[in-house]
């Protein structure tokens, strides 16, 4: 059988919900974030016997290296919202996500001062599987599809990215990437390999390798506990995702559903 390792930018979709819910706050922005997953995942079709990780962002070393790292991020965020719904928004997705991990096969890593780039560049460097697929809008996440299997689906499209030249989105980085806050050209040798250590995917530092790989390679195989999924609705999503035979059980007598 065909296995599949599928790598979900958690951050990249988070901060989607978060949007959406700014045009439709009836829809709590977790409930969308989770649909969300589901729905990519139904278009590329997983089974049990496949991996998801769902890569989440936990501060940055790159901003250890230059301080202008994505320094403008925070700012375009409070332009939309005050600081007080972001931090609002935060905190239901940190209380959120760990009922998720309890209930799911799916692997939520997040690493400090790592970002879920270096997670996927990791998992598709050393994990097999006979395909690799990559969940983002990120344009960075494409240089990894100059590794073997790799492929990129893309949230927006829904649909599998044509990558032609993956090598030349790490030249096009290194000159300067405005989303990072990049702006400048390097203007000599040291300015240049410092730049290619910041925004180079396919070869991470060797301390960031040796911090990520051991957690990465010792990932453990999870049990999906359907009635504990939150949301009736993608309850019953994740059963047709798996396509499990029995729906969810409910109370003959009150007709509340049963944890299984």
């Amino acid at each position: 059988m065909n296995k599949k390792l599928v790598i979900i930018d958690g951050g990249n979709i988070l901060h989607r919900a978060i949007f959406a819910f700014r045009h439709n706050s009836q829809v709590p922005c977790v409930y969308t974030y989770f649909r969300m997953m589901i729905g990519y995942l139904k278009k590329i079709g997983v089974t049990l016997d496949d991996k998801v990780i769902i890569a989440e962002d936990f501060g940055s070393w790159r901003k250890d290296i230059d301080k202008n790292y994505k320094a403008q991020r925070k700012d375009y965020r409070e332009s939309k919202e005050d600081a007080d719904f972001w931090t609002e928004m935060y905190k239901e997705f940190n209380e959120f996500i760990p009922k998720l991990e309890q209930c799911l096969p799916w692997n939520f890593i997040k690493i400090y001062k790592m970002e879920a780039d270096d997670v996927a560049s990791i998992a598709v460097r050393y994990l097999e599987a006979d395909e690799k697929i990559l969940i983002s809008s990120d344009e960075d996440w494409q240089m990894l599809c100059t590794i073997p299997n790799v492929k990129v689906f893309s949230p927006y499209t829904k649909k599998f990215k044509i990558i032609k030249n993956p090598e030349k989105i790490l030249l096009k980085k290194i000159k300067g990437d405005i989303s990072d806050n990049l702006l400048e050209a390097p203007k000599n040798e040291v300015e240049y390999e410092k730049r290619k250590m910041i925004v180079d995917l396919i070869h991470l530092p060797q301390h960031i390798e040796q911090i990520i790989r051991p957690v990465i390679e010792t990932l453990p195989i999870k049990s999906l506990y359907l009635g504990k999924i939150p949301f009736r609705t993608c309850r019953e999503e994740i059963r047709k995702l798996y396509k499990l035979d029995e729906p969810t059980k409910k109370c003959d007598e009150c007709g509340h559903e049963l944890e299984e």
